[in-house]
């Protein structure tokens, strides 16, 4: 075998050797989490572990909802907010970046730079002055702090639609003009209906942020029957701290919406992220 094939050989099984390193890191913590939760509650206490349960149960299932009976509506709220969240984010964060891709202002790349500062912001330093705020406005112990800021933008998505918009040819707004429309027309008829990519990672980006935020929920919910799942799991951990397959279970039950998601969706997201590059 020549040098050259040899070296080439080499570099394949590094590549693949290294593949299947991360592969594992990656899908080990997912194959032991579905088999703690479809192992007797005695067999997580064996010594060694075993990676495969003995017998396949589903009871942890039982026990979990038979715990905590509100699990149900912890899932109903944590869909309700999320969903809305992200009717919000796509429709505010999209109204936005159309005026900075399309309008020709004087200011309008200032504007756009005053924006992306906001992303340097940390979420932290806002933590308490949005407390205050909420609790002024009466919104604690509601969704609305949850739910109303989503409605206003968000700086990343915005900048995502934007870069998008930017890469669609503005020969089809002239059209859409000499044809009798307006701003709203282009937006309506031409600018969302060619971004199905970019609304689409979006609408999974920002659903995953909702559905798994643990803060926000934390911090302004008091109600039991209006948490979310994310609080909810970590309230469970108190009442079946020893109880790993119902743990796992519920783990589990919080990653399936993810899960589906991303699974449908993952070429869309790498066409949206790629294409938001193509123009500045």
């Amino acid at each position: 075998m020549s040098e050259g094939r040899k070296s080439s050989l080499s570099v394949t099984i590094t590549k693949y050797f290294l593949l299947t390193v991360t592969l594992l890191l990656f899908v080990g913590p997912l194959v032991w989490l579905l088999s703690t939760m479809m192992k007797t509650k005695a067999e997580t206490y064996k010594v060694p572990p075993a990676i495969f349960p003995e017998q396949l149960t589903f009871e942890a299932f039982e026990r979990l909802f038979a715990v905590q009976p509100l699990m149900w509506r912890w899932i109903q709220n944590s869909f309700t907010i999320s969903i809305i969240v992200v009717i919000g984010v796509v429709l505010s964060s999209s109204i936005v970046a159309y005026g900075f891709s399309r309008f020709k202002t004087k200011y309008k790349d200032k504007m756009f730079s005053v924006v992306l500062v906001t992303l340097m912001i940390p979420p932290s330093i806002m933590m308490i002055p949005s407390y205050v705020l909420y609790t002024k406005l009466g919104w604690i112990d509601t969704w609305l702090p949850l739910i109303v800021p989503a409605w206003l933008g968000s700086a990343y998505y915005i900048f995502l639609f934007r870069q998008f918009f930017m890469s669609i040819p503005m020969e089809l707004d002239e059209a859409t003009y000499l044809d009798g429309g307006n701003r709203w027309t282009v937006y309506a008829k031409v600018i969302m209906p060619l971004s199905k990519p970019i609304i689409i990672t979006t609408v999974i980006l920002s659903f995953v942020n909702s559905w798994l935020d643990f803060l926000g929920p934390f911090l302004y919910l008091k109600d039991n029957l209006k948490f979310t799942l994310s609080v909810g799991l970590q309230l469970l951990i108190g009442q079946t701290s020893q109880d790993f397959p119902a743990l796992a279970a519920g783990a589990f039950i919080s990653i399936i919406p993810i899960g589906l998601l991303y699974f449908f969706g993952q070429r869309y997201i790498v066409e949206g992220v790629v294409l938001t590059g193509t123009k500045g």
